[in-house]
């Protein structure tokens, strides 16, 4: 990604004619470039100001800023950076520079400085701890108030900018980790300028995204929103698949599979098996049902599915694969051996929550859970279907010490793999400290840890690299949908949860939850066609949108390019259920229009909804919980309900007739 050419001439420039004569020099003429770059702040120049804070960065690194695509995340400039002066001068400069790009409007560029501001942290973390590496929820602490009021300013930049964008769950991250980030014997005035901490902040009252701002939101920075539109699909009753999360999918010649899952998560458990016609989208019809009972795999609940020609394999922790055969509908299993003689890495054959896809007749496995490691794990597995034979990549099944040379442990990750077939892609994912408390597993807390990283792993080379977080980027979380459309070229993702991202709703019973689940849409993908483009986030903007919930399954339907949503679930508390369970979950289906060029993926009647809009603020389905601009009921409750469609009004009539005293 490059920032505007004047921006990265002038840097450049500044590298190569200043001296560079030992660090006494270097940081007299840093010390005038700054406050020359201050002034012109003072005074309202952005532009000169924010080149002479470029210059100032270069000058410090001894290099240019890395503005290239796929940049390598870990450079040794950053790594030898004097942690007493060089770390926060040059993490001053870079915010400087954002701050003037934010004034100037140029979010992308400014998100993109105020985002390396981290980089360099953890560049620096990592050299400072490479003799004894740290789990990713260690984070890097410098006794020093210069250095905390640097990454605060990081924080803050992009706070304000997500916010002014709509992107509501990244700006809140931002601002409670802002406000937990200083610890207090080192804070200052000018810090609490910057951030004031202040009790019952309004701001964690808001949804992501909040129903009450959806219908005022548009496109200011096409580089960082898109339009589009939610459209929840009828589905005739009665045709048997039932709300469910937990479960398998997958696509295949224009037909969606679902396999097991759970209705809640005190059950029932299903080992059923449905697909439905992507085109007519009229019923869910039974397959036969897994065969492979209970006592061997535990609950259906977890696993994933990929297809390999005209089969779909199931891992469920075992060396066998189950097949499933796409033409005869008939199960078979796959009895595999494991590369080196070596132990099965998967304690009790058994992992959960992992990731999987099939390339080139190999199938990878990442991550995920087991009974000995709930926290996650970060084992890398390659199944050759041709030869039967698996291999370890990378990483342990139980990891009991940290490693920089790949993604920490984790379970509930994001992941696709791109046009190229050549990276297989990780993002986010749940480092479950809790879990791993309740079984008194190494690694735990009382508070989980939600990733904040992309990794890639290449195919050939067999080697991990970090990514860069570039644009309008998702908040931190776990459990979300996701997946790759390769008609558009781009990734992507609904939806998820945070551990750690608090919820406040007064009007609520429970009125504060330390937790979020989502409901926003995002897209992962290059700026322009050509391969000189860095990927890059954007936001969704959508008028109705699913309601909020975790695991539930986005996939698409290489022939037409189409992207459908099901199932999934959220805490009951959060999203109210009629039910006594803890858990509520999903089977209803949805499918994603983007306003994007290229004939029918462009979306419909999204004017429309914006018109709509400006009628009144969104509503939730009183039966389904979706948020939308729904009508609601005209009988003689006086409107205490709304409805997304006449299904809806069917099913939960009955209900609503007692609990509001209506009738028609």
């Amino acid at each position: 990604m490059a920032l505007h050419a004047e921006l990265v001439a002038a840097s450049r420039d500044a590298l190569r004619n200043t001296p560079m004569s030992g660090h006494e020099d270097l940081f007299v003429q840093c010390f005038m470039i700054r406050d020359e770059a201050d002034k012109l702040l003072k005074e309202k120049k952005y532009q000169d100001a924010c080149v002479n804070y470029l210059k100032g960065a270069t000058l410090m690194l001894g290099r240019n800023l890395p503005t290239e695509p796929n940049a390598p995340f870990n450079l040794v400039e950053y790594e030898r950076l004097d942690t007493s002066w060089a770390l926060s001068d040059t993490m001053a400069f870079l915010n400087g520079a954002a701050e003037c790009l934010a004034k100037l409007r140029k979010y992308k560029q400014a998100l993109w400085l105020a985002a390396e501001v981290e980089v360099i942290i953890r560049n620096v973390q990592i050299e400072h701890t490479r003799e004894n590496p740290s789990f990713e929820w260690f984070d890097f602490s410098l006794q020093l108030s210069a250095f905390y009021l640097q990454r605060l300013r990081a924080r803050v930049t992009s706070e304000k900018i997500f916010r002014d964008l709509g992107n509501t769950g990244a700006a809140n991250e931002r601002r409670w980790h802002s406000t937990t980030l200083v610890p207090h014997h080192i804070e200052t005035p000018e810090m609490r300028k910057i951030h004031p901490i202040r009790q019952n902040d309004p701001v964690y009252e808001l949804r992501h995204p909040d129903p009450k701002l959806v219908a005022t939101l548009t496109v200011t920075d096409p580089a960082l929103q898109v339009l589009g539109s939610w459209k929840k699909i009828p589905i005739k009753k009665g045709s048997g698949m039932t709300s469910r999360m937990g479960f398998a999918s997958f696509v295949f010649e224009g037909h969606l599979y679902i396999l097991g899952g759970e209705k809640y998560l005190s059950g029932p458990w299903y080992r059923d098996f449905w697909y439905i016609d992507l085109n007519a989208l009229d019923e869910w019809r039974p397959l036969p049902s897994y065969p492979v009972p209970k006592s061997v795999t535990g609950k259906l609940v977890g696993f994933s599915m990929v297809v390999h020609g005209d089969s779909a394999y199931l891992f469920t922790g075992r060396k066998e694969v189950d097949i499933f055969n796409l033409r005869t509908h008939a199960w078979t299993s796959m009895f595999a051996s494991f590369a080196g003689g070596q132990p099965w890495p998967y304690p009790e054959s058994n992992i959960i929550d992992y990731t999987m896809h099939c390339v080139r007749g190999k199938i990878y496995v990442f991550g995920g859970a087991h009974d000995l490691s709930p926290v996650g794990c970060t084992l890398l597995m390659e199944l050759d279907i041709a030869s039967r034979m698996w291999t370890r990549l990378s990483g342990t099944a139980q990891p009991r010490t940290a490693s920089y040379a790949g993604p920490g442990p984790r379970r509930l990750a994001g992941s696709w793999v791109g046009k190229d077939q050549n990276t297989l892609f990780v993002l986010y994912g749940l480092a479950d400290r809790g879990a791993a408390q309740i079984a008194k597993k190494p690694h735990s807390a009382l508070n989980s840890y939600a990733h904040d990283d992309l990794w890639a792993w290449d195919i050939a080379a067999g080697a991990w690299t970090q990514r860069r977080l570039l644009g309008n980027t998702p908040s931190p979380r776990a459990e979300m949908a996701c997946t790759y459309n390769a008609a558009l070229d781009k990734v992507i993702i609904f939806g998820g949860y945070s551990p750690t991202a608090p919820s406040h709703f007064p009007s609520a019973d429970q009125s504060v939850y330390v937790f979020s689940y989502y409901g926003d849409t995002f897209l992962y993908g290059t700026d322009a066609a050509g391969s000189s483009a860095a990927a890059s986030w954007t936001h969704v903007l959508t008028r109705g949108f699913p309601t909020y919930r975790a695991q539930a399954h986005l996939v698409a339907d290489p022939a037409t390019g189409r992207t459908f949503l099901i199932g999934g679930y959220v805490n009951a508390e959060y999203v109210p259920s009629r039910s006594e369970h803890e858990s509520r979950s999903f089977g209803d289906m949805w499918e994603l229009r983007l306003n994007l060029p290229g004939g029918h993926f462009a979306a419909v009647d999204v004017e429309d909804e914006a018109r709509t809009a400006s009628v009144g603020p969104w509503q939730r389905c009183f039966t389904c919980g979706s948020a939308g601009p729904w009508k609601k009921c005209g009988g003689a409750c006086k409107g205490q309900a709304f409805f997304c469609d006449s299904r809806c009004l069917r099913d939960g009539w009955k209900e609503h007739k007692v609990k509001h005293k209506c009738r028609k």
